[in-house]
C-alpha cells in the first residue's frame, strides 16, 4: 500500500512547487516598532516652519531592516528608515521624500531594489522626460 502513496505524494509536492506563491508585501509595524519609528522620524523632522504629522509606517517583508514612514508637512511626505538588525528598534533615517519626487537613483543608493518594490517607492526613472514609476 505504501508504494501506491509515493507517486501521489511526489505529484502533490511537484504541484505545490508550481502553484503561484503569494506575493510578499510590506507589513504593519508592531507596536514597539511603530513607537520607535515615530520617535526617530519626529526627532528628525524639525518643527520649522511647522511640525510634522506622523501618519503611518510600514516594514518591508523582503528585508525587515527597512521601513517607510508617512510623515506630512509642507515639502515632506515620507522617510526611508533602516536599522542595524531585523529585531533592533534603533532606526535611522536613510532617505527623505520631499515635496517633489526624487530620482530612483537616489533610492537605489539607500536600499535594495527588492525593498523599494516591497515598500512601493516611486521615483523619477528618466529625468529629461519626467517619467516616473516604481524604483524596485
Amino acid at each position: 500500500m505504501r508504494r501506491h502513496l509515493l507517486p501521489v505524494v511526489a505529484f502533490a509536492a511537484a504541484f505545490a512547487a508550481l502553484a503561484p506563491q503569494p506575493a510578499l508585501a510590506d507589513r504593519a509595524p508592531t507596536k514597539a516598532e511603530r513607537t520607535a519609528i515615530k520617535r526617530v522620524v519626529l526627532a528628525r523632522c524639525k518643527p520649522v516652519p511647522e511640525p510634522c504629522r506622523f501618519r503611518s509606517a510600514r516594514v518591508s517583508t523582503r528585508n525587515r531592516r527597512y521601513a517607510w514612514a508617512n510623515v506630512v508637512r509642507e515639502g515632506l511626505s515620507g522617510m526611508l528608515l533602516r536599522r542595524p538588525t531585523s529585531t533592533s528598534r534603533r532606526f535611522t533615517v536613510v532617505g527623505i521624500q520631499g515635496g517633489g519626487i526624487s530620482e530612483c537613483a537616489y533610492w537605489r543608493k539607500r536600499a535594495p531594489r527588492s525593498v523599494l518594490r516591497d515598500l512601493d517607492i516611486h521615483g523619477l526613472i528618466d529625468i529629461s522626460s519626467g517619467t516616473e514609476g516604481k524604483c524596485g
